[in-house]
């Protein structure tokens, strides 16, 4: 049966074959959201988000789907799960977000720059950013070795690299 639902604001229909795709995808549907923004509240990017948390699990509850596949508000999520723990459904609207994300990824539609200069240090060291130095109380800037730690070995080893570059599908 289709749907008579039209957003007017861009006069489009819910994408139901796609809702089913992403759906499929995360562990408790967002049909059960009950929309009471506990996931907004406590969102670490809220700020940054063109879309809440609670905005996005409704979209695609509709159905509207396509929009949010293209849109830049999935890759601001901080993908830090505080919207799962706090929804008393047990939805996870980072959950939904990552399999928007990779069905934005799957269609080639672009990620933002600085994604892929993170993806790019993971695979030539093995970390996401450079070691920084820590400022102490006193204001002096010190490493790891100024506080007696061990040097960090940075690199991804052969089987951890081949297992990003397969994930990746061989990128």
């Amino acid at each position: 049966m289709a749907s008579s639902l039209t957003d007017l604001m861009t006069m489009a229909k819910p994408e139901e074959g796609l809702k089913a795709k992403l759906t499929a995808l995360v562990a408790v549907k967002p049909d059960a959201c009950l929309q009471c923004a506990r996931c907004t509240s406590g969102c670490t990017a809220f700020r940054l988000l063109e879309l809440k948390p609670h905005e996005i699990v409704g979209s695609a509850r509709l159905g509207f789907l396509e929009e949010l596949v293209s849109s830049t508000a999935i890759w601001d999520c901080a993908l830090c799960l505080k919207c799962a723990e706090r929804c008393p459904q047990g939805i996870s609207a980072a959950e939904l977000i990552l399999a928007l994300r990779n069905e934005a990824v799957g269609r080639g539609l672009e990620v933002p720059e600085k994604l892929g200069a993170i993806l790019m240090s993971i695979m030539e060291r093995g970390l996401a950013f450079e070691p920084r130095k820590a400022i102490t109380r006193d204001g002096r800037a010190v490493d790891r070795a100024d506080l007696g730690l061990p040097s960090l070995d940075v690199g991804l080893s052969e089987g951890a690299l081949t297992a990003l570059m397969e994930l990746l599908g061989g990128a």
